[in-house]
């Protein structure tokens, strides 16, 4: 299993800090955003149908899939409740809409450090569901290589949190969908359990007990992998049966994530929605931004959100509210959550092929950011490079090849491991 298939194929948290800044990106890119903003935010059902069912898939990189129309324009969409935007475009310079401008942008999610070049964008979504006026942004991507069995943010539109965050709803991974829940009262709740919950700048937090502490963690459906917990001390001191990594946790909105090591503890105990089982944990340090809860573990449960009207304004505008939130084990799902142990993970990022993680065991041979230049004497061209890419994705021991690699300092080196 490749790391970034396994852990963070989509981590796609959109946060962008608009504090009082001397910076004249953010400075411009809030001025844009609250034009676009005024008078534009609206949530309402969708009666345009007699179905307000939305039906999901889940694909072979654990993202959660759907039709949604964006600005008159039917597409696959990736459903990410970790995301605070509406909904999240990519563009590249030859893709771009004429004359739109971008700022350079800091972003939440998977790495705090991370930049991009971000425009907000007015956007129209209808589904089955709902129907949102509100803004959305628009991501300046770099062309890079990316091959077909690579994890990659920009295949799929995102659509985000808002907009299903004013409607009491169902996430039924029994049968992959979502609806609409007109009236509380008309679901069965009795096989549910009421977890805690907590609502906050149009996303939700919930609180497994991980290891008997508490922890709040974003639900994240962009995250395809399973939890992730802000914890320096554990990778300092990890057991004889953790793994530790050095490299590269996946996929965020900037690319591939800052350098940073980071522990897979196999055996943790998870109660939730009372549920006690045994499930791994990646542990991070301080570049994590928030405790998250990914689709490997979300998908393991049924779930209903609702919400308790506390006040309205006199134009009975809601102003006030407060989540409920119910889950049930998820009765089809016998699978167990994996995580990666290959001692490799590689990635085509920047159109060459290079270490993105390396496990930490003392046998490792390669460091990270080595770019892979031939394997078994085949040099790596355009041509090849995915096929290469699969090859040492699919294969956990790279011992029977013999891989010749060029280090950051531009020289070369050969091993057979």
């Amino acid at each position: 299993m490749n790391i970034m298939n396994g852990l963070l194929k989509s981590m796609l948290l959109i946060a962008v800090a608009i504090a009082a800044t001397s910076c004249r990106g953010i400075v411009g890119y809030a001025a844009k955003m609250i034009k676009i903003y005024n008078g534009q935010v609206s949530y309402n059902d969708n009666d345009k149908v007699n179905d307000d069912t939305i039906h999901f898939v889940i694909n072979h990189r654990n993202c959660m899939l759907m039709k949604a129309t964006i600005n008159g324009m039917e597409d696959t969409v990736l459903y990410d409740s970790g995301a605070n935007s509406s909904v999240i475009q990519f563009f590249t310079k030859e893709t771009k809409p004429k004359g739109m401008k971008f700022y350079r942008m800091p972003v939440e999610g998977a790495d705090k450090k991370t930049k991009v070049k971000i425009s907000p964008i007015p956007v129209h979504i209808e589904t089955p569901m709902c129907i949102v006026d509100h803004f959305g942004n628009a991501i300046l991507l770099e062309q890079t290589h990316s091959c077909d069995n690579e994890p990659s943010i920009k295949k799929f539109p995102v659509v985000g949190f808002p907009g299903l965050d004013l409607l009491p709803f169902s996430i039924d991974f029994t049968k992959n969908r979502m609806f609409h829940i007109h009236d509380m009262s008309e679901i069965d709740t009795t096989e549910y359990i009421p977890v805690k919950c907590r609502h906050d700048k149009n996303v939700l937090f919930i609180y497994p007990i991980i290891n008997g502490v508490e922890h709040e963690c974003i639900f994240d459906t962009g995250n395809s992998g399973g939890i992730l917990v802000k914890d320096e001390q554990k990778i300092d001191n990890h057991t004889d049966t953790d793994l530790l990594y050095e490299g590269s946790i996946g996929m965020s909105i900037g690319g591939l994530t800052e350098k940073q090591r980071f522990v897979v503890a196999p055996e943790n105990t998870i109660e939730f929605a009372g549920q006690k089982e045994t499930v791994p944990v990646m542990y991070l340090g301080d570049n994590l931004t928030s405790n998250n809860v990914g689709l490997q573990y979300i998908k393991r449960f049924d779930w209903v959100v609702g919400y308790q009207v506390l006040q309205r304004d006199e134009n009975q505008t809601i102003t006030s509210l407060t989540y409920k939130l119910y889950a049930k084990p998820h009765v089809a799902d016998t699978t167990k959550m994996k995580y990666p142990d290959h001692s490799y993970a590689v990635t085509t990022f920047d159109g060459t092929l290079k270490i993105a993680t390396r496990l930490l065991d003392g046998q490792e041979r390669f460091e990270v950011g080595d770019q892979i230049v031939s394997v078994n004497g085949e040099n790596i061209t355009e041509e090849n490079i995915c096929y290469y890419y699969d090859l040492l994705t699919e294969t956990k021991d790279w011992s029977g090849f013999d891989i010749q690699v060029k280090g950051s300092k531009g020289f070369t080196k050969r091993a057979r491991q």
